[in-house]
């Protein structure tokens, strides 16, 4: 069904594109031709008329009227391709495009022709060499572009069409992340094209991180962090409930690791302290309101009961009520747990709170600093975290 639709939104845009020309073409071919007999783009311009006037033997004389005059003219052989296509000639009408295609290789409604008609045999990576032509010369680029590439999207629910179309995006079309956007709302198929060019190592990590996000918005937390976890630890090797908690790694900012947004007033290092292993993330807030302090962790916990902790470390922490860690559902069920509030100045502790996911509406959970009291509060002061981590209570 999909198919379908799309090959007949592709249908319309073809002739659309085909009122495009008639639409330039002179506006009284007919006198310009009593002036001057040979004249191309009035000779054009008349069979584009008499195509549209259904006049298909008109049509055909005006093409080879043409042909006569510019023998090389592919526009012409556009024009016989589709009288042949109307008289239901299916394969002088192809031989007509190819040829129109040939000769005039910048032939808008040529392309889109043999790009339908390669869509309906189903030879995908031959209609996709159509297309990507058209979408690199389309007219008015952005909204040309636009416009086809979403009649295109519903395909690639088609294994078929999304293999081909992979192919072709592994040699970075200037449309590629565009297609790759509109190819998100197809899940299953878009995730079949990712693994394509992640398989062939031509995923860049901000497709890896659309992809993920992608699937995570939609809910689909299992999913992500699969896809996510086969690329974050090698394998037969374990995978924390938390990842990363030890910032040994710098953050990736995608998938299931540490998240951080650019806040204005807080500043955010990642660096290594001979009283902390392996690394720690180290805050410095300058003394401005903040909302988010814009660092997260999305985790991907099934339903139990688990205790949250870390080292922390605080030096003229000044917040109102104090930072907070929160851990909620990305679901209905909200709020699981916050953590002790941070304020004022200390060495380095241990701090901890326990929670429990529950067993529905909670299919994703996220951890993060907030700053829970008064927005409008400044924050000051600097503030290291190390050795996050989240254990699950053993089962008695």
């Amino acid at each position: 069904m999909a198919v379908v639709i799309a090959l007949s939104l592709f249908a319309g845009w073809r002739v659309f594109g085909s009122m495009q020309a008639q639409r330039h073409a002179l506006a009284d071919p007919e006198r310009a031709l009593g002036w001057r007999a040979c004249d191309p783009q009035a000779l054009l311009g008349l069979a584009l008329r008499q195509l549209d006037q259904d006049d298909l033997a008109g049509a055909k004389g005006s093409a080879n009227r043409l042909l006569a005059c510019e023998p090389v003219e592919g526009r012409a052989f556009r024009v016989l391709g589709e009288v042949a296509h109307r008289q239901r000639q299916p394969a002088l009408a192809l031989q007509m495009h190819l040829l129109a295609a040939r000769r005039a290789p910048r032939d808008i409604p040529a392309r889109a022709w043999l790009a339908q008609h390669y869509l309906q045999k189903r030879d995908f990576a031959t209609a996709l060499m159509h297309i990507d032509f058209v979408l690199r010369t389309t007219p008015e680029r952005t909204r040309g572009i636009n416009r086809i590439l979403k009649q295109l999207a519903p395909l690639v629910q088609d294994d078929a069409f999304a293999d081909a179309l992979a192919e072709v995006l592994l040699g970075d079309p200037p449309w590629r992340s565009q297609m790759l956007r509109l190819a998100g709302g197809f899940p299953d198929a878009n995730s079949r094209i990712m693994q394509t060019l992640r398989l062939r190592g031509d995923l860049s990590q901000e497709e890896y991180a659309m992809w993920l996000d992608g699937l995570i918005a939609q809910g689909r937390w299992g999913e992500a962090y699969a896809r996510w976890a086969s690329d974050a630890v090698a394998p037969g090797a374990g995978l924390p409930l938390l990842y990363n908690g030890d910032f040994r790694h710098p953050p990736s900012d995608a998938g299931f690791d540490w998240r951080f947004k650019v806040v204005q007033g807080v500043s955010l290092q990642f660096s290594s302290d001979t009283n902390a292993q392996d690394g720690m993330a180290q805050f410095q807030f300058l003394g401005r309101p903040i909302q988010d302090v814009g660092l997260h962790h999305p985790l991907f916990l099934f339903p139990g009961r688990y205790r949250l902790g870390m080292r922390i470390r605080a030096r003229n922490l000044h917040s109102g009520m104090g930072l907070q860690w929160r851990i909620e559902c990305q679901g209905r069920a909200g709020v699981l747990a916050d953590g002790e509030p941070l304020d004022g100045s200390f060495e380095w502790r241990e701090s901890s709170v326990e929670f429990t996911v529950p067993p529905a509406k909670c299919p994703g959970q996220v951890l993060r600093l907030i700053k829970p009291a008064d927005r409008t509060q400044r924050v000051e002061g600097m503030l290291w975290v190390d050795d996050v981590s989240i254990r699950q209570f053993e089962l008695s």
